[in-house]
């Protein structure tokens, strides 16, 4: 389901940016068209991609083109626990903080 997003999205954003390119042509614009063509090419690679995986799952094929583009899945991250990574910020955040007004009051005296 989340490459059919990945696909539509990309899909009009591709669209559009063609479609400014060629505008581009029409009124002569060089530098126009190779802005626009830039973009429809960046949206036009997770629109290959995500083609290619949705056609994976039932082609061999594009199971083994999938395999080399993306590579083989890794394991999943491990889970952080929030406390932990609150812990850290308010420490970090604290430090931060106590350092800035040590500095200002030592200079005020």
């Amino acid at each position: 389901m989340q490459y059919v997003f990945i696909m539509i999205v990309s899909g009009i954003c591709v669209s559009a940016s063609l479609y400014l390119a060629y505008m581009a042509i029409r009124f002569g614009d060089k530098g126009g068209v190779w802005l626009f063509s830039s973009f429809g090419l960046l949206f036009g690679i997770p629109l290959i991609v995500s083609i290619i995986k949705l056609i994976a799952k039932k082609s061999k094929l594009f199971r083994r083109i999938d395999t080399v583009i993306i590579g083989k899945s890794e394991p999943k991250t491990t889970f952080v626990p929030h406390w932990f990574m609150m812990t850290a910020i308010i420490i970090t955040g604290t430090v931060i903080l106590a350092t800035i007004l040590i500095s200002v009051l030592c200079r005020m005296w």
